[in-house]
């Protein structure tokens, strides 16, 4: 085997090992970051937080909102609302702890406006307005069990 057959063959052999690797570069997780300008607290506005919740926490609203929540929500925020979810890694910022104090004093109106709102990788929910409102009463449940 000649000199230049053997420094080809080391030439594609680099050459493929570069290109297995940049492939692998780009395929590896990486964290889904926000789009647009997410810096800072996440404050709904003054109107939207004076809304009232119209569906009383009954038994039936409690379900619909927990299968709701297990469904739309448990993925990025988990089972118990802290913001450990099996995609929460993935995302930045990390999904909110939904059972803390800070995010517990927002009113029914601020996280009607964030769920229709939706901001950065949290999407707008896609729920009627009775929906939303059976999550946000299961929500107020989630306290209760820190």
């Amino acid at each position: 085997m000649s000199l230049n057959h053997r420094v080809g063959k080391s030439v594609v052999r680099a050459l493929a090992i570069s290109a297995a690797l940049a492939l692998i570069s780009f395929m590896a997780p990486t964290p889904a970051r926000a789009q647009g300008s997410n810096a800072g607290p996440w404050v709904a506005p003054e109107r939207a937080s004076h809304r009232e919740n119209p569906v009383p926490p009954t038994t039936d609203a409690l379900k619909r909102g927990h299968n709701l929540f297990h469904r739309d929500c448990e993925p990025c925020h988990g089972t118990a609302g802290h913001g450990d979810g099996m995609l929460a890694a993935s995302l930045l910022p990390r999904p909110a702890d939904l059972a803390s104090k800070q995010v517990q004093s927002q009113s029914d109106g601020a996280f009607f406006w964030k769920m229709t709102e939706g901001r950065g990788v949290m999407p707008k929910a896609t729920l009627g307005e009775s929906e939303k409102w059976a999550v946000i009463d299961y929500l107020r449940t989630l306290a209760a069990r820190r």
